[in-house]
């Protein structure tokens, strides 16, 4: 084609020539004949003295002496658990450096220095920024008014003492709410307030459960949710999934060893709806509609059976795919409904494991409705299967000394009963097959918006991938379903075959470390009442009222199939009957009677929805709250006890198991004090000790022995809480009272942690290296990555399931009745008529709410909240970037400035959490306007393995609120 111009386009190029003439030649004349134009940068360096001089004078001055530096980490809720040296001068800390003195366990693997992000790097300019927290202070107006009067340390403890001890006396230990929040993740000093609290009998919740980031849907599968690799393993990877997660963004120290796996030749595949910093360096990035990822998981698994790309082997000794199922009842057959007479039942293996039951019966005990049967296609009878939690024999090998066993996938047959009735039987994997193919690819891709032939990918990469490891992020969990969608998820991974060296699934490993009870605990002599915290946390907000005000009927129908007042009887009903002391045991455990909240490190306002703020306010009588500076919750405390910050303390942190190192905190020789500040060891011993005096002085005046002995029947193993050796027992009789006595004492108890004592942690960099003991169901090899399930794979010791298997098949009558006995997704709770499904990510320049007002990290974003929606949205909206809006529902509205971006789905608003509700205009935060409800199916419990406790609670949803966009 040829090119013509025109007179027009001829001008314009004259123009532009002239221009640029014109501007160097003032160039030229404005910098002088002594200044030298470089061309290419790359093959000159200017003097740089005057700058290297200057950063080198900066860093003399600020380097003090290395024999007073301290090591520290920052142990609000972030997960990376970095060793920083912390340096001081003239008694004031003036930087703190990554401690880079990680040793490296093998030449061929990258190494964990340094490790660090941008938030830690300024906590030395937060802890002396002007909301710190200087002196105890005692409120003086209404709560929230910001009036207090300074009052003395032995003042403000009477008054928590006092309130703590008068509260036993009229409602009982249950009546107290002693609480380290999310704020103060350490296994050193978090214990202070735990030990008090266990000590008085008082309600703690589960901290994992009431953020929203526990794993309830992976413990259903696995036995157990907190489970996976430490960092170093996707170096060795050759694919890396991750699904619902940010790492670039949330695992900032351990992001490097994703990349560097890149390069050495691992495919990198990210799975979430916006586009984020992990996408820009995937190899693959699937957009997949929120809320959808169940749909997906299923929708592969469909594709990996329909292909039988599956492992057989793997499958029949590893997972409870081959039990038999009763098509009667849908239950899986055990043993105590067998004849073992019947001549389909193998009744000489039965006499083998017997007399191996006998063996092991006394530390063992047989439960035959424990026990499970599969059709053992080796001789065609059906037989009994080792390793459920009814069996002695706990091991998963099909072939050993005395049988052999080969289980059939595909049976199907007839079979009579003890009782004489015939019943149809088939496996969980032939009604699992049957269940996936109303998930495959092309049915569900309108609900996902995942192309049929990027799952056929997916799958086909998940099983070729000889080292295939899934890592799923928190944020998965808080959709209403999540717990579904962790499940899903799992059981897709559990059909690969990748456990081990292998791969698998990875959520947050944690360690085996034995010893650290004695710092919170007393043997079991004294138990806390352990609350559940999504169940917990609602009824203390009386969440229902927003519930009801937020969802319609339909919004239920959708993702329960019932109506929102039936739906909300079913939840009272399991709610109420594992209420207080007498529903110990019978569910999720909470405490209504809580009146007296003694509490460090929390952000329940921040983090709670709707209206919680106010019924928690009418709730507490007393509210006494420790932390190193003013929070919004911290404004309507009525004492505020000042604490000490991260370089200030004695501490040691574990967890979680991204890396194989202890970390040390220990404050810099002839650090200054920061107003009045204590450590929470400090405190704790105090109150304590103002107990044992107030209880003793009580007695003295009254002479009634029940001002001494709180009646504890449910939680103390004397059946009361004797006060006057609260002291004592706290203490140890003095050997306990300091972060630095805590943190000797976990060092010299904890077997992971020998030969290592303090002295040579501070000598190695702050910091120790676990021995061979730390792995829980995996060696902790010296030169390699650790992943969990190694001795399950190779030993073939049973998984912490009711099957001894990984799981696919509960057959819980209220499981069975929604369908929920197998692998589902169902839609997701939001509110259809609002249009936007608001979502709150984990931030990128905070740590949660801890330095939200950081100078530093507000100099890097927008400096207010705000909120990121589509380009499509805004311009629906009439909405430019910078612009304040409204984000609205029927629960109320909040004003954020508007930040306009391709990154994410024109059906959402995407709004990083953690912003302190201060910050926002009539002091509204963003949780403000979420409404939430619990789960039927997480507030089950009792069958097999799902029994409350710390893998099986129920999580805090924050994905289920929508909103509409207003202008201000």
């Amino acid at each position: 084609m040829p090119v013509s111009f025109t007179r027009r386009d001829t001008l314009k190029g004259l123009l532009t020539l002239g221009v640029g003439s014109l501007a160097t030649t003032l160039k030229a004349r404005t910098l002088g004949d002594d200044v030298k134009i470089v061309e290419d940068p790359r093959y000159e360096y200017s003097n740089a003295s005057y700058t290297e001089k200057f950063y080198r004078q900066e860093f003399s001055s600020s380097y003090g002496v290395k024999s007073e530096h301290g090591h520290a980490y920052h142990c609000v809720n972030c997960q990376g658990n970095c060793a920083w040296e912390v340096w001081v001068k003239d008694g004031k800390v003036t930087r703190e450096n990554q401690s880079r003195s990680y040793p490296a366990i093998n030449p061929k693997i990258p190494d964990f220095n340094p490790r660090g992000c941008n938030k830690g790097v300024q906590h030395s300019q937060t802890m002396y920024e002007e909301d710190r927290l200087l002196h105890p202070m005692k409120r003086i107006g209404k709560r929230g008014d910001g009036k207090w009067q300074r009052i003395s340390w032995d003042d403000a403890i009477t008054e928590v003492a006092s309130n703590l001890y008068q509260t036993m006396r009229r409602v009982g230990p249950a009546g107290n709410y002693i609480h380290i929040g999310a704020g103060m993740i350490t296994e050193g000093r978090a214990a202070s307030f735990k030990r008090l609290g266990t000590l008085l009998g008082a309600v703690r919740p589960y901290i994992a459960s009431y953020v929203g980031d526990m794993f309830p849907g992976v413990s259903l599968v696995y036995g157990e949710g907190n489970i996976g690799c430490t960092s170093d393993f996707f170096y060795q990877s050759n694919l890396n999934i991750f699904w619902g997660t940010n790492p670039n963004t949330t695992r900032i120290p351990d992001a490097h060893f994703i990349w560097e796996g890149k390069y050495n030749g691992a495919k990198t595949i990210v799975i979430t709806p916006e586009y984020n910093s992990s996408c820009i360096h995937a190899d693959l990035w699937i957009p997949i509609k929120p809320g959808s990822d169940a749909y997906l998981a299923l929708s592969v698994m469909d594709e990996i059976v329909e292909r039988k790309l599956y492992n057989p082997k793997f499958i029949k000794e590893f997972t409870d795919l081959p039990l038999l199922v009763r098509k009667d009842s849908n239950a899986l057959l055990t043993l105590a409904d067998i004849d073992p007479k019947n001549a389909l039942f193998d009744d000489k293996l039965l006499e083998h494991f017997s007399e191996l039951m006998e063996e092991e019966a006394e530390h063992h005990p047989v439960n035959p409705s424990e026990i499970f049967l599969a059709l053992n296609k080796s001789n065609g009878k059906v037989t009994i299967m080792s390793g459920s939690r009814g069996m002695p024999v706990e091991t998963l090998r099909l072939v050993d000394s005395g049988w052999k066993i080969d289980p059939d996938l595909d049976a199907d047959l007839k079979l009579t009963l003890k009782d004489g009735k015939e019943v149809e039987v088939t496996t969980s994997f032939n009604l699992l097959k049957q269940q996936l193919t109303q998930f495959s690819a092309k049915r569900v891709e309108g609900i996902t918006g995942v192309n049929p032939s990027l799952v056929k990918e997916l799958a086909q990469d998940m099983i070729y991938s000889k080292v295939a490891m899934t890592t799923i992020g928190f944020s998965l969990g808080k959709y209403f379903n999540g717990m579904l969608t962790q499940r899903a998820i799992s059981s897709l991974v559990a059909l690969t075959g990748k456990m081990g060296d292998l791969g698998g699934l990875n959520t947050e490993n944690e360690w085996s470390i034995e010893g650290l009870g004695t710092l919170s605990s007393f043997a079991g002599k004294y138990r806390h009442r352990f609350a559940s915290g999504a169940v917990s946390e609602f009824m203390l907000g009386e969440s229902m009222d927003d519930y009801q005000e937020l969802f319609s009927d339909s919004d239920l129908e959708r993702a329960t199939g019932m109506d929102k007042d039936d739906y909300q009887q079913k939840v009272e009903a399991l709610v109420a009957k594992a209420k207080g002391d007498q529903g110990v045991g019978e569910g999720k455990s909470y405490w209504e009677e809580v009146e007296t909240f003694v509490m460090a490190a929390d952000a329940r306002f921040r983090r709670n929805k709707g209206s919680y703020k106010e019924a928690f306010l009418n709730r507490a009588k007393f509210f006494a709250y420790a932390d190193f500076r003013v929070s919004d919750l911290a404004q309507y405390a009525d004492i505020l006890l000042p604490a000490k910050s991260h370089y200030e303390v004695w501490d040691i942190r574990v967890n979680p198991g991204y890396h194989r190192y202890a970390n040390l905190a220990h404050p810099p020789k002839g650090l200054n004090q920061v107003g009045e500040a204590k450590s929470e060891w400090e405190m704790a011993t105090l109150i304590a000790k103002k107990i044992t005096q107030l209880a003793k002085e009580q007695y003295k005046k009254s002479g009634d022995k029940r001002d001494l002995h709180i009646a504890d029947p449910t939680h103390s193993d004397t059946g009361f809480r004797e006060l006057e050796l609260v002291a004592d027992l706290f203490t140890i009789k003095g050997e306990l009272e300091s972060d630095r006595d805590a943190v000797e004492m976990a060092v010299s108890n904890v077997k992971q942690f020998r030969p290592h004592n303090v002295k040579s942690m501070i000598k190695q960099g702050g910091h120790l290296q676990l021995n061979d003991k730390a792995g829980k169901s995996s060696p902790l090899g010296r030169d390699r990555p650790y992943n969990t399930f190694e001795n399950n794979l190779y030993l073939h010791q049973p998984m912490e399931t009711l099957t001894g298997r990984l799981t696919f098949y509960v057959d819980d009558p209220e499981w069975i009745k929604v369908g929920a006995h197998l692998p589902i997704a169902v839609p997701e709770l939001r509110a259809e008529k609002f249009p936007l499904l608001l979502m709150t990510p984990h931030a990128k320049w905070s740590i949660h709410s801890t330095y939200k007002t950081s100078t530093t990290l507000q100099r890097l974003q927008r400096g207010v909240p705000y909120a990121m929606i589509g380009v499509g949205c805004a311009s629906r909206a009439g909405v430019k970037d910078g612009e304040m809006i409204k984000l609205v529902n029927s629960i109320g509205s909040v004003e954020v400035m508007a930040k306009v971006t391709p990154n994410i789905p024109n059906t959402v608003v995407l709004m990083e959490h953690g912003w302190e509700p201060y910050m926002f205009k009539g002091g509204v935060g963003q949780n403000q306007i979420m409404a939430d409800m619990l789960n039927l199916l997480e507030l089950s419990d009792g069958w097999g393995h799902l029994k409350f406790g710390v893998n099986w609670d129920g999580n805090q949803h924050a994905y289920t609120t929508t909103v509409k966009i207003e202008k201000v």
